[in-house]
Protein backbone atom coordinates (compact mmCIF):
# COMPACT_ATOMS: atom_id res chain seq x y z
CA UNK A 1 0.00 0.00 0.00
CA UNK A 2 1.23 3.48 -0.86
CA UNK A 3 -0.19 6.96 -0.39
CA UNK A 4 1.19 9.64 -2.69
CA UNK A 5 0.43 13.36 -2.40
CA UNK A 6 1.51 15.49 -5.33
CA UNK A 7 1.84 19.28 -5.30
CA UNK A 8 3.53 21.83 -7.53
CA UNK A 9 6.75 21.83 -5.54
CA UNK A 10 6.99 18.49 -3.76
CA UNK A 11 5.81 14.92 -3.57
CA UNK A 12 5.05 13.21 -0.28
CA UNK A 13 5.13 9.42 -0.31
CA UNK A 14 3.97 7.16 2.53
CA UNK A 15 4.94 3.57 1.81
CA UNK A 16 6.71 0.48 3.11
CA UNK A 17 8.33 -0.23 -0.27
CA UNK A 18 10.74 2.72 -0.36
CA UNK A 19 14.18 1.30 -1.06
CA UNK A 20 16.65 2.92 -3.45
CA UNK A 21 19.89 2.02 -5.15
CA UNK A 22 22.89 4.37 -5.02
CA UNK A 23 21.87 7.59 -6.80
CA UNK A 24 21.64 11.37 -6.54
CA UNK A 25 19.17 14.01 -7.71
CA UNK A 26 18.62 17.77 -7.58
CA UNK A 27 15.79 17.66 -5.02
CA UNK A 28 15.91 18.19 -1.27
CA UNK A 29 14.96 14.89 0.35
CA UNK A 30 13.45 14.38 3.79
CA UNK A 31 12.98 10.82 5.04
CA UNK A 32 11.09 9.94 8.23
CA UNK A 33 10.65 6.49 9.78
CA UNK A 34 7.26 5.83 11.33
CA UNK A 35 8.13 2.76 13.38
CA UNK A 36 11.85 2.08 13.60
CA UNK A 37 15.16 3.27 12.20
CA UNK A 38 16.37 2.88 8.63
CA UNK A 39 19.83 2.88 7.09
CA UNK A 40 21.03 5.34 4.50
CA UNK A 41 24.43 5.28 2.83
CA UNK A 42 25.98 8.63 1.93
CA UNK A 43 29.43 9.57 0.75
CA UNK A 44 30.94 6.25 1.77
CA UNK A 45 29.37 6.04 5.22
CA UNK A 46 26.20 4.44 6.53
CA UNK A 47 23.94 6.31 8.93
CA UNK A 48 21.30 4.58 11.03
CA UNK A 49 18.56 7.06 11.86
CA UNK A 50 14.83 7.70 12.22
CA UNK A 51 14.86 10.99 10.31
CA UNK A 52 17.18 12.86 7.98
CA UNK A 53 17.25 15.68 5.42
CA UNK A 54 19.62 15.50 2.44
CA UNK A 55 20.86 18.42 0.42
CA UNK A 56 20.69 18.44 -3.38
CA UNK A 57 23.02 16.19 -5.38
CA UNK A 58 24.16 14.07 -2.44
CA UNK A 59 24.86 10.51 -3.57
CA UNK A 60 22.92 8.13 -1.33
CA UNK A 61 21.31 4.73 -1.00
CA UNK A 62 18.21 4.26 1.17
CA UNK A 63 17.47 0.91 2.79
CA UNK A 64 13.95 0.96 4.19
CA UNK A 65 13.89 -2.69 5.30
CA UNK A 66 10.17 -2.95 4.55
CA UNK A 67 9.04 -0.57 7.27
CA UNK A 68 6.70 2.40 6.68
CA UNK A 69 8.55 5.56 5.73
CA UNK A 70 7.52 9.03 4.67
CA UNK A 71 9.56 10.60 1.89
CA UNK A 72 9.36 14.30 1.06
CA UNK A 73 10.92 15.08 -2.30
CA UNK A 74 11.12 18.86 -2.66
CA UNK A 75 11.97 20.97 -5.70
CA UNK A 76 15.27 22.57 -4.69
CA UNK A 77 14.26 25.96 -6.11
CA UNK A 78 11.09 26.19 -4.00
CA UNK A 79 10.36 28.31 -0.92
CA UNK A 80 9.77 25.10 1.00
CA UNK A 81 13.23 23.83 0.02
CA UNK A 82 14.76 27.15 1.07
CA UNK A 83 13.51 26.57 4.62
CA UNK A 84 15.29 23.20 4.75
CA UNK A 85 18.40 24.67 3.11
CA UNK A 86 18.67 27.22 5.90
CA UNK A 87 18.45 24.31 8.33
CA UNK A 88 21.15 22.40 6.42
CA UNK A 89 23.56 25.30 6.02
CA UNK A 90 26.57 24.04 4.08
CA UNK A 91 26.16 20.44 5.25
CA UNK A 92 25.35 17.56 2.92
CA UNK A 93 22.81 16.21 5.40
CA UNK A 94 21.44 16.69 8.90
CA UNK A 95 20.03 13.99 11.15
CA UNK A 96 16.98 15.22 13.02
CA UNK A 97 16.99 14.97 16.84
CA UNK A 98 15.31 11.68 17.91
CA UNK A 99 12.91 13.43 20.30
CA UNK A 100 11.73 15.74 17.52
CA UNK A 101 11.32 12.88 15.05
CA UNK A 102 9.25 10.91 17.56
CA UNK A 103 6.77 13.79 17.74
CA UNK A 104 6.74 14.23 13.96
CA UNK A 105 6.27 10.50 13.29
CA UNK A 106 3.38 10.35 15.74
CA UNK A 107 1.77 13.37 14.10
CA UNK A 108 2.08 11.82 10.64
CA UNK A 109 0.63 8.50 11.78
CA UNK A 110 -2.38 10.11 13.43
CA UNK A 111 -3.13 12.88 10.92
CA UNK A 112 -2.10 11.72 7.45
CA UNK A 113 -4.91 9.11 7.18
CA UNK A 114 -7.44 11.96 7.49
CA UNK A 115 -5.77 14.09 4.81
CA UNK A 116 -8.12 13.61 1.87
CA UNK A 117 -8.36 16.95 0.05
CA UNK A 118 -6.33 20.06 -0.72
CA UNK A 119 -7.48 22.03 2.32
CA UNK A 120 -6.71 19.27 4.82
CA UNK A 121 -3.35 18.56 3.19
CA UNK A 122 -2.24 22.19 3.36
CA UNK A 123 -3.20 22.31 7.05
CA UNK A 124 -1.29 19.07 7.57
CA UNK A 125 1.75 20.50 5.77
CA UNK A 126 1.76 23.75 7.73
CA UNK A 127 1.73 21.88 11.03
CA UNK A 128 4.39 19.46 9.79
CA UNK A 129 6.71 22.34 8.92
CA UNK A 130 6.03 23.89 12.32
CA UNK A 131 7.04 20.62 14.00
CA UNK A 132 10.28 20.73 12.00
CA UNK A 133 10.74 24.22 13.51
CA UNK A 134 10.88 25.72 10.02
CA UNK A 135 9.22 28.85 8.66
CA UNK A 136 7.21 28.26 5.52
CA UNK A 137 4.66 30.52 3.80
CA UNK A 138 2.62 29.37 0.83
CA UNK A 139 3.52 31.39 -2.30
CA UNK A 140 0.89 33.64 -3.88
CA UNK A 141 0.68 33.95 -7.66
CA UNK A 142 0.04 37.41 -9.10
CA UNK A 143 0.48 36.86 -12.84
CA UNK A 144 -2.69 35.57 -14.55
CA UNK A 145 -0.60 34.00 -17.32
CA UNK A 146 1.20 31.73 -14.85
CA UNK A 147 -2.10 30.74 -13.24
CA UNK A 148 -3.38 29.85 -16.71
CA UNK A 149 -0.23 27.88 -17.52
CA UNK A 150 -0.47 25.80 -14.35
CA UNK A 151 -4.09 25.02 -15.12
CA UNK A 152 -3.12 23.98 -18.67
CA UNK A 153 -0.52 21.57 -17.33
CA UNK A 154 -2.85 20.15 -14.67
CA UNK A 155 -5.64 19.64 -17.20
CA UNK A 156 -3.44 18.29 -20.00
CA UNK A 157 -4.82 15.36 -21.94
CA UNK A 158 -1.77 14.73 -24.12
CA UNK A 159 1.80 13.70 -23.45
CA UNK A 160 3.54 16.82 -24.74
CA UNK A 161 5.14 19.04 -22.08
CA UNK A 162 7.49 21.60 -23.61
CA UNK A 163 8.54 24.98 -22.24
CA UNK A 164 8.88 26.16 -25.85
CA UNK A 165 5.29 25.15 -26.61
CA UNK A 166 3.86 26.87 -23.55
CA UNK A 167 5.95 30.00 -24.17
CA UNK A 168 4.63 30.22 -27.73
CA UNK A 169 1.04 29.88 -26.52
CA UNK A 170 1.57 32.79 -24.14
CA UNK A 171 3.54 34.93 -26.58
CA UNK A 172 6.70 34.83 -24.47
CA UNK A 173 10.27 33.68 -24.96
CA UNK A 174 11.39 30.49 -23.21
CA UNK A 175 13.61 32.43 -20.81
CA UNK A 176 10.93 35.02 -20.01
CA UNK A 177 8.33 32.35 -19.24
CA UNK A 178 10.79 30.46 -17.03
CA UNK A 179 11.63 33.68 -15.20
CA UNK A 180 7.97 34.60 -14.64
CA UNK A 181 7.15 31.10 -13.46
CA UNK A 182 9.95 31.14 -10.89
CA UNK A 183 9.03 34.68 -9.81
CA UNK A 184 5.37 33.76 -9.22
CA UNK A 185 5.70 30.25 -7.81
CA UNK A 186 9.15 30.09 -6.23
CA UNK A 187 10.01 26.98 -8.27
CA UNK A 188 11.56 26.27 -11.65
CA UNK A 189 9.28 25.48 -14.59
CA UNK A 190 11.44 22.54 -15.65
CA UNK A 191 11.28 21.09 -12.13
CA UNK A 192 7.53 21.55 -12.01
CA UNK A 193 7.05 19.80 -15.36
CA UNK A 194 9.17 16.84 -14.20
CA UNK A 195 7.13 16.48 -11.00
CA UNK A 196 3.92 16.79 -13.01
CA UNK A 197 4.97 13.98 -15.36
CA UNK A 198 5.93 11.73 -12.46
CA UNK A 199 2.66 12.45 -10.67
CA UNK A 200 0.58 11.94 -13.81
CA UNK A 201 2.16 8.57 -14.57
CA UNK A 202 1.66 7.46 -10.96
CA UNK A 203 -1.97 8.59 -11.01
CA UNK A 204 -2.66 6.67 -14.23
CA UNK A 205 -1.15 3.51 -12.76
CA UNK A 206 -3.37 3.96 -9.70
CA UNK A 207 -6.31 4.11 -12.13
CA UNK A 208 -5.35 0.77 -13.62
CA UNK A 209 -3.28 1.67 -16.69
CA UNK A 210 -0.21 -0.37 -17.53
CA UNK A 211 3.21 1.06 -16.75
CA UNK A 212 3.91 1.43 -20.47
CA UNK A 213 0.67 3.28 -21.22
CA UNK A 214 1.01 5.50 -18.13
CA UNK A 215 4.61 6.41 -18.93
CA UNK A 216 3.87 7.37 -22.52
CA UNK A 217 0.69 9.29 -21.62
CA UNK A 218 2.63 11.30 -19.03
CA UNK A 219 5.25 12.35 -21.57
CA UNK A 220 8.21 10.12 -20.74
CA UNK A 221 10.33 9.12 -23.73
CA UNK A 222 10.10 5.43 -22.90
CA UNK A 223 8.66 3.24 -20.11
CA UNK A 224 12.20 2.64 -18.89
CA UNK A 225 12.73 6.42 -18.63
CA UNK A 226 9.74 6.60 -16.29
CA UNK A 227 10.86 3.51 -14.37
CA UNK A 228 14.34 4.96 -13.87
CA UNK A 229 12.94 8.34 -12.82
CA UNK A 230 10.57 6.71 -10.34
CA UNK A 231 13.35 4.62 -8.83
CA UNK A 232 15.78 7.55 -8.72
CA UNK A 233 13.39 10.08 -7.21
CA UNK A 234 10.83 8.08 -5.23
CA UNK A 235 13.03 5.16 -4.26
CA UNK A 236 10.52 2.73 -5.75
CA UNK A 237 10.15 0.90 -9.02
CA UNK A 238 7.15 1.62 -11.20
CA UNK A 239 5.76 -1.79 -10.21
CA UNK A 240 5.59 -0.63 -6.59
CA UNK A 241 3.01 1.99 -7.59
CA UNK A 242 -0.07 -0.12 -7.04
CA UNK A 243 -3.64 0.10 -8.20
CA UNK A 244 -4.99 -0.22 -4.64
CA UNK A 245 -2.92 2.74 -3.43
CA UNK A 246 -4.05 6.34 -3.00
CA UNK A 247 -3.06 9.40 -5.00
CA UNK A 248 -4.07 12.95 -4.03
CA UNK A 249 -3.34 15.88 -6.32
CA UNK A 250 -2.94 18.99 -4.19
CA UNK A 251 -2.75 22.61 -5.30
CA UNK A 252 -0.51 24.59 -2.99
CA UNK A 253 -0.50 27.72 -5.18
CA UNK A 254 -3.27 30.27 -4.90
Amino acid sequence: MMNLYGTEHHILVHSNTIDADLHKHSFIQVTIALESHFEIEMQGQTVCTEGIVLNSNVTHRLQGSGQPLVLLLIDSTSIMAAAFKRYLGQQAYVVFPPANIEIIAQYIKTQLPFTQNTESYLLFLEELMRLFNLDYTQPVMKDARIKELIQWIKDCTDSYHSIRYYAKQLGLSNSRLSHLFKENTGISLSGYILLHKLQKASYLIFKGKSITDAAMAAGFDTPSHFANTSKRLLGMTAKDIRKDSVFLQVSSLH
